[in-house]
């Protein structure tokens, strides 16, 4: 019977289209609900959120198998778009069920909040799988305006406030960049499908008007650029991510970088072959100096969550390092990012729900974990290791993904970038130490415990739970990646 509903429903909306009406249904439910119930009913409301999410999710990989090459249409159906929505939805589920501990820890009713997070993640989804120039603009927005509300949602505080405002400017600065940009690729190639650019863009190049294509791709890079924190274009996050509220900072850290790099990546994908030494040129600065410049600024944070910020600033310079070498082959790079994201991700997970657990307020200082090794032992040991598979350390599932870079960057022949990817990773694993050290060999004495927080969130059954399986996956995956690496290799066969 399910599998005849589902046939049926695949019949009348094709491809990406059924998870995207799933996620819309679930939105507009979300939203009625908290109208009616004005909050009260905050479980249903994450009830009807995590449901919503997980059902897009299941729908995108029973679409997976079947699903072919990108073609030219607005929404390109692809493997790498589903893989791309499965990350986004799976870590914009992981926001949702952390999401209620924290409203019921602050006393909140949850008003609204869900039917933002499922907008917002409706609009990362459709980013996925665009392919014009047109269409990403409207993705984006669409999650970007979700987001600067979700950012300010803590209203009494005031860092919750300052990080709505800087979301907001961030976004209309983005846009405006973009829009700049598209006006003036529009203007030199008459088109903005990123089918249309690839064939036309050698053309365009030797012809009157390379000098408005190159300024409207660098604005569309740079704007895009601002989206997933890139260097110099990622002052904004550490900020917004410690003021928002912790699910918050999750959704914005996980779901919208991996949507943002999903969509440079097609765009990458199009103009790095005829770019050539221009391209590989732009993209290898903006890796490097993204990579040094968050794991040199997160040495300095005493905030973790702060700290954490500046990892998923490095950790976007490591997905980065993928696209210089893009117009060698797509399917490896592809292939290299895909896999990192995916490690990125479920890392980045575990550590925020760790940090939800121990302080189910919106910041730790790194000094207060002295002797949670001996008060909490297993949240000490879930925080190490998502901490040393954000930094690539053996044998987590983060250097299984780092490790795949380097052989790739390398193999393409762009040594110096593999070398800053190995530099920067040996700095995040000096990095993520002095939380561990202050954890295990320093006494509590040494400085403020937390008791009085870990007695109100550390009991929390969800928060449990989704560090239980964030563990699990980078264990597993990092120990036995081969069903990870099949479905990598599937995702990206096609390009």
């Amino acid at each position: 019977m399910t599998a005849a509903i589902l046939d049926i429903a695949h019949a009348w909306f094709p491809g990406a289209a059924l998870p995207l009406a799933v996620l819309a249904i679930a939105a507009a439910a979300a939203l009625i609900s908290s109208a009616a119930t004005r909050g009260a009913g905050r479980w249903v409301d994450a009830g009807i959120s995590v449901a919503g999410l997980l059902a897009a999710a299941a729908l995108a990989w029973r679409t997976w198998p079947e699903a072919g090459t990108a073609g030219a249409a607005i929404l390109i159906t692809d493997r790498l778009g589903l893989a791309g929505m499965i990350v986004v939805l799976a870590s914009a589920a992981c926001s949702a069920l952390i999401s209620s501990p924290y409203l019921g820890h602050r006393e909140r009713t949850g008003i609204g909040f869900y039917g933002l997070l499922m907008l917002s993640a409706f609009g990362m989804a459709a980013l996925c799988f665009a392919g014009d120039l047109i269409a990403i603009l409207i993705a984006m927005e669409t999650a970007s305006i979700s987001l600067s509300a979700m950012a300010g949602y803590a209203r009494t505080r005031p860092q919750s406030v300052e990080a709505s405002l800087k979301m907001f400017m961030m976004s209309a600065f983005s846009t405006a960049f973009y829009c700049m940009g598209l006006a003036f690729i529009f203007g030199s190639l008459g088109s903005t499908s990123l089918a249309t650019i690839a064939e036309r863009f050698e053309y365009v190049l030797s012809g009157e008007g390379r000098g408005m294509f190159l300024f409207g791709l660098a604005m569309v890079f740079s704007g895009l650029s601002l989206k997933v924190s890139a260097a110099p274009f990622h002052s904004w996050a550490p900020d917004v991510l410690e003021g928002s509220p912790m699910p918050v900072s999750l959704f914005i850290a996980t779901s919208a970088k991996a949507a943002g790099l999903v969509a440079l990546l097609r765009i990458a994908m199009a103009i790095a072959a005829p770019g050539g030494a221009l391209w590989h040129g732009l993209a290898s600065a903006v890796a490097a100096v993204t990579i040094l410049w968050g794991a040199l600024a997160a040495m300095r944070q005493e905030n973790l969550k702060r700290m954490l910020a500046y990892l998923s600033v490095a950790a976007g310079g490591f997905m980065l390092a993928a696209l210089p070498s893009l117009a060698l082959s797509h399917a490896p790079m592809a292939r290299a990012l895909l896999m990192n994201l995916v490690a990125y991700c479920v890392s980045m997970v575990g550590a925020f729900a760790a940090l939800a657990a121990l302080a189910p307020g919106d910041g730790l200082d790194s000094r207060r974990l002295c002797g949670l090794s001996r008060r909490r032992p297993w949240a000490a040991a879930a925080m190490s290791l998502f901490l040393l598979s954000l930094a690539g350390a053996p044998p987590t599932l983060g250097f299984a993904g780092r490790f795949y870079l380097v052989m790739e960057v390398a193999r393409a022949g762009d040594i110096m970038l593999a070398a800053v990817v190995s530099l920067g990773t040996a700095i995040m694993f000096i990095c993520v130490l002095r939380p561990i050290v202050s954890m295990y060999m320093r006494e509590a004495g040494a400085a403020p415990a937390l008791e009085g927080q870990e007695a109100a969130g550390g009991g929390s059954n969800v928060l449990t739970g989704v560090m239980a399986a964030a563990a699990l996956a980078v264990s597993a995956f990092g120990l036995f990646p081969q069903d990870l690496m099949a479905f990598v290799y599937a995702s990206s066969a096609l390009l």
